[in-house]
């Protein structure tokens, strides 16, 4: 029998996102390197609302946009 595990990371009630540019860092050479910086908002189970953040490179938030592109393709086809 398989057993299905559900997670409930909670609700997503705001996704934003900022296009910037690396102008100086300590883990890069090359400056003027365009970044993403995503900015989340969920409500957890315990109905509070917690802010979540994270920066992505240009090819890294392309991946990320295109795996909900996937997701949204496979939901239509059900």
């Amino acid at each position: 029998m398989n057993k299905i595990n559900n997670f409930n990371l909670g609700k997503l009630i705001d996704f934003q996102w900022k296009l910037g540019v690396a102008v100086s860092n300590s883990y890069t050479k090359e400056l003027n390197t365009p970044f993403i910086s995503v900015f989340l908002k969920v409500l957890d189970s315990n109905n509070q609302i917690e802010s979540h953040s994270f920066e992505l490179t240009v090819p890294e938030f392309q991946n990320f946009a295109q795996q909900f592109k996937d997701m949204s393709s496979l939901m239509e086809s059900l």
